[in-house]
């Protein structure tokens, strides 16, 4: 009886397991063309002034996105003026809060817009699961128009130190914001290290906010590289030595992004001072965060150009537009036609301001 009684208990117990498996539901993710996607608030119209830059923010709302299960939302937020769209931010609650100095600099930087002026812009903000590429974001309509009007803030600057200047963080070389206010910041540096490059594949470095370690600093844990990088222990950033030893590098502190741009291995000059045969080559000088040449004797009204690896594939004129930023300097871009000129005889050394924008060539008389 007492092996009967068992029997029929486990029988029991396996029907009800049985019953009670068949009788719960599986959630499933909903069809994407079920989802239900967000839906942005209204937006209201933002003046930024030196005044309210730092110390006012501007928040951004909307209703929640649907997926059909409780998943963990990512959401981008995004502005848009005409053809032109540039990301705010990102958010994984239904609301993104930004500094009316940073969407100052995501106007200017990031739709092109010049400071000083009101940009009409449209919000909208995408949903997407957190997690997987599987499906693509989901978008919400975009807002009503509404204004932004720009001002023209005081440049700001960072540092890099790393590799190419022994790590010398109390002098390491600053490079500036390409416009005030549009929080990206550009330089070109010469990455050879302090010890060469030989036996090495990349040279390693980072952004910092001030010349001691104790303040902000930055590597890929901060900045998200455009370039596939070696992970280091300590997040250092990196650049191949085997693409050149010469590179722009641009930091953009809306997004927390880093890109790099190839230049090349040697910078020269070239001109009538030398019957415009080969080039004077122009040194780096990490501490100044410029190049120079050795002296060089001009004749009055001699021309010159600099270029790159010795090749007029990449040669850089001027418009002749003196510098507002650099006394006595003379602006220069990569599509410059014309030479730059030495109006007064004499021995000059030519700098190079490459940590700025546009660069600025600045000749010294010796």
């Amino acid at each position: 009886m007492k092996l009967l009684k068992y029997i029929t208990l486990f029988a029991a117990t396996a029907l009800m397991a049985v019953s009670c498996k068949n009788d719960v539901e599986i959630a499933e993710i909903s069809t994407p063309d079920q989802f239900v996607a967000p839906v942005i608030g209204k937006c209201s119209n933002v003046v930024v002034n030196a005044d309210n830059s730092k110390v006012e923010s501007v928040i951004y709302t909307w209703k929640p996105a649907n997926f059909g299960l409780p998943v963990q939302i990512l959401y981008s937020v995004y502005l848009k003026s005409g053809e032109v769209t540039t990301l705010m931010g990102t958010s994984f609650s239904t609301s993104f809060t930004i500094s009316k100095g940073d969407l100052n600099g995501v106007v200017i930087n990031g739709l092109g817009m010049p400071a000083n002026t009101t940009a009409k812009v449209q919000a909208y903000v995408t949903a997407q699961m957190n997690g997987t590429e599987n499906y693509d974001p989901i978008s919400s309509e975009l807002s009503e128009s509404f204004n932004i009007t720009t001002y023209e803030a005081a440049l700001r600057w960072y540092h890099l130190c790393g590799e190419f200047s022994g790590w010398a963080i109390d002098t390491a070389p600053i490079f500036w914001e390409t416009s005030g206010g549009s929080n990206q910041y550009s330089c070109m540096v010469d990455f050879t290290r302090a010890e060469g490059n030989e036996g090495f594949t990349h040279s390693f470095f980072k952004v910092t906010a001030e010349q001691n370690w104790a303040a902000d600093n930055w590597g890929y844990n901060h900045l998200t590289p455009s370039w596939d990088y070696p992970e280091q222990g300590d997040s250092n950033l990196s650049v191949p030595l085997d693409e050149g030893n010469i590179f722009q590098i641009t930091v953009n502190t809306s997004v927390m992004t880093i890109d790099k741009k190839n230049i090349g291995n040697a910078l020269g000059v070239i001109g009538s001072f030398n019957d415009w045969a080969g080039d004077l080559a122009l040194k780096y000088d990490a501490v100044e965060s410029a190049w120079l040449s050795e002296p060089i004797d001009f004749a009055a009204n001699a021309e010159f150009k600099i270029r790159v690896d010795g090749s007029w594939n990449t040669a850089w004129g001027t418009e002749r537009v003196e510098s507002s930023k650099v006394k006595g300097g003379v602006e220069i871009s990569t599509s410059g036609s014309k030479n730059m000129l030495v109006s007064e005889a004499g021995v000059y050394i030519v700098k190079l301001h490459a940590n700025r924008t546009p660069f600025v060539v600045e000749l010294i008389k010796q």
